[in-house]
């Protein structure tokens, strides 16, 4: 099975997936029983879904500065109903630097750009208040409780079609315009199209994602 070549880079940190044998040393290195449990879990998907392994594996989380490991992130498997779960931890030695929140934004817009993720969740210990202030300053939402604690949610945007469409119908109108020897008119007549059909779309759009949220909420009841 081929090492996964996905990175990740932010403004101070370098984002990549542990190979297996990376994870079997942390498993090693685990200073409880609850983090080797962890890895294992972790180590475990990778290697019984290697197509998706990305999705399972532990993320390093390095300075780009000098290389050093400050942390790790990682999703609790493939997408379910458009959402995944991501968790995260950073060393003590680097905590109160803003790393941790560097790299859940990060990862959060990475799964966003990944086919089938519209929802970032995570969830917390009920006292863990600087956990949720990470998710807090990541702009994810409180999302009732879940099994360890307090959940939150972040959703991809919304694409502005109406936006989209007026500067289209614009420059439609405009070369109209020209071409009649009436610029206004074919502005006007351009962009009065592309917004109609970019209200359209927004309104379609907004429809679905509806749709999925009222998905992604079944999908946690029934489970």
């Amino acid at each position: 099975m081929k090492k996964s070549t996905t990175v990740i880079k932010t403004k101070r940190l370098i984002l990549t997936p542990m190979s297996d044998a990376e994870t079997e040393a942390r498993i090693q290195s685990a200073d409880s029983e609850e983090l080797r449990a962890a890895y294992g879990e972790m180590l475990a998907g990778c290697r019984a879904d290697p197509e998706h392994r990305v999705w399972y594996s532990p993320w390093k989380m390095c300075l780009k500065e000098d290389g050093c490991c400050v942390g790790d992130l990682c999703f609790k498997g493939p997408a379910k109903n458009q959402a995944v779960e991501i968790g995260y931890g950073v060393s003590p030695d680097y905590e109160g630097k803003g790393y941790t929140t560097e790299a859940v934004q990060a990862m959060a817009q990475w799964a966003f750009s990944q086919e089938g993720v519209t929802f970032v969740e995570a969830e917390t210990e009920p006292g863990n208040k600087a956990s949720q202030r990470v998710l807090e300053k990541c702009g994810f939402a409180p999302d009732g409780e879940g099994k360890e604690g307090p959940r939150f949610v972040l959703e991809a945007p919304l694409t502005k079609w109406f936006s989209i469409y007026m500067l289209f119908g614009l420059s439609i109108g405009l070369s109209l315009g020209t071409s009649l020897g009436n610029s206004a008119t074919g502005m006007c007549l351009g962009m009065s199209v592309g917004l109609c059909i970019g209200f359209a779309l927004d309104a379609s759009a907004k429809k679905e994602r509806e749709k999925l949220r009222q998905q992604r909420q079944e999908g946690r009841h029934s489970i």
